[in-house]
């Protein structure tokens, strides 16, 4: 029972997408005092029916699908990029010191703990691994990149 559960969590989509704001900040120079955030999710096929829900500064940007790519511009400083699920209790943290006119590329993808514990122990392997770890959640964020924008 507790693996149809999981499954079904994994299989669940919310309807996320790009946007056409974010071909058109892709497009649009970034101003000197700001930083830009690239946050995509690669296509996978561990939970690719699910949205994530991304969070910059304790407000919801979007969710992002399977193939998804979100770009936000924000004053150049510390941020907090969280990342969650529903079917999870926790969510991740990612703490970034931002720099003026620096591109910043985050990249989602799911939490191999979470789901290993979630398969192989059903609710209960997902409520330890929850207890066990504050900044977890089944899926994270991370950075891959960073560079001068308007290069």
């Amino acid at each position: 029972m507790a693996a149809i559960l999981f499954g079904t969590a994994m299989l669940a989509g919310c309807g996320g997408g790009p946007g056409p704001e974010t071909a058109a900040l892709a497009a649009k120079r970034l101003a000197k005092s700001e930083t830009r955030l690239k946050i995509a999710r690669p296509e996978l096929l561990y939970g690719m029916a699910v949205d994530v829900r991304v969070k910059v500064d304790g407000r919801e940007i979007g969710s992002l699908g399977n193939g998804d790519v979100k770009i936000v511009d924000l004053p150049a400083g510390v941020h907090q990029v969280v990342v969650d699920h529903w079917s999870h209790p926790n969510v991740f943290k990612l703490d970034l010191q931002a720099k003026p006119g620096m591109v910043y590329e985050l990249e989602i993808s799911p939490r191999e703990e979470a789901a290993v514990a979630g398969l192989m122990f059903g609710l209960a392997g997902t409520l330890a691994e929850a207890a066990a770890n504050e900044n977890g959640g089944g899926w994270q964020v991370r950075m891959v990149g960073q560079k001068p924008a308007n290069v």
